[in-house]
């Protein structure tokens, strides 16, 4: 029979690490740590575990559970520049001079677009990415601009 107080170790693991977890203003994995220790917990109270397997428990659910964590933020979050920029992809219909206004067409429709480029003017038919709106006008950036701040 276990020693009454492996279990309560446990929850005051859990307890530290949950409390840890609320204190901070982002989310840094411990509340796995923290699920994790309960589990342990629970599960040494129903019965005797071993040292080493109880933490083979504690450590696959926290690997396990910050693994899955990292995985679901990187779909719902994805990087800059993968196929959902093409979505803010438009096609300057009227040429722009630099930082001027004109139109584009964006989502198949026409849009009131003013140019965020103070170097460059926009030419009909080029490609240029939506970065913003204001009411019912477009703020856009030249394509070439974005490539050469990512660049530099």
């Amino acid at each position: 029979m276990a020693p009454f107080w492996v279990p309560l170790i446990w929850l005051l693991v859990a307890v530290v690490l949950l409390g840890l977890e609320l204190a901070q203003p982002s989310f840094d994995g411990l509340m796995f740590g923290a699920l994790a220790a309960l589990v342990v917990s629970v599960v040494t109270a129903l019965g005797p575990l071993p040292g080493l397997m109880q933490i083979g428990i504690f450590v696959v659910i926290t690997v396990a559970g910050t693994v899955w964590l990292t995985r679901w933020s990187a779909q719902r979050n994805p990087e800059p520049g993968n196929p959902r920029q093409r979505d803010e992809l438009a096609e300057v219909i009227s040429g722009f001079s630099p930082g001027g206004e004109g139109r584009v067409r964006w989502h198949g429709q026409s849009w009131a677009a003013s140019s965020l480029d103070l170097d460059r003017s926009l030419d009909a038919g080029e490609r240029v990415l939506v970065v913003g709106r204001d009411g019912t006008q477009l703020q856009v950036i030249s394509q070439v601009a974005v490539n050469q701040k990512t660049t530099s």
